[in-house]
């Protein structure tokens, strides 16, 4: 799987919408412009498709502008993904399942669960984990999570700085 740059400024401008309190004034698309460095325009047709998922909702008027229309703990980056229409949902994955020969079923078969799997992972991953209005806040995974279970596999490095060894 391949994120486009759609994909990217998505999650971006969502995390920058979560790290701000739902309940405070909403962020204009100019401000977000600004501190993203990507165009209003572009950003205009990112959060059409954003809304229309019901990711954020948009006040209109002076003072207008954009906030989650959920709190940050209930939408996933995989709800952000299939509003890029960057993940396909279970409909399409079962319709791929119908059209392949079956010469072609056991890969096709292996492609939709890879698929799956992917989703589920994406779906177990919330904009809270990555965004906090508290920076002292940690990013809490639950213990049977399969994010947990990769985070065992990579444990963080131990930098050393040597001009601390003289």
């Amino acid at each position: 799987m391949r994120l486009s740059r759609k994909d990217e400024h998505s999650i971006t401008a969502m995390l920058s919408l979560a790290a701000t309190d739902r309940y405070a004034a909403p962020i204009s698309l100019t401000e977000l412009s600004e501190s993203l460095g990507i165009s209003t325009s572009y950003l205009e047709h990112i959060f059409s498709g954003l809304r229309k998922h019901g990711l954020v909702e948009g006040l209109r008027g002076v003072g207008g502008g954009y906030r989650l229309a959920r709190p940050a703990t209930q939408i996933s980056i995989a709800d952000i993904l299939h509003a890029t229409h960057a993940l396909t949902d279970e409909d399409t994955l079962e319709s791929v399942l119908a059209t392949v020969d079956t010469r072609g079923l056991e890969a096709a078969q292996g492609w939709v669960e890879l698929s799956r799997r992917i989703r589920d992972f994406l779906g177990e991953l919330t904009l809270a984990d990555f965004a906090s209005t508290k920076p002292s806040s940690v990013w809490k995974q639950r213990e049977d999570s399969v994010s947990n279970y990769i985070a065992t596999m990579f444990p963080p490095h131990t930098v050393y700085n040597n001009s601390m060894s003289a």
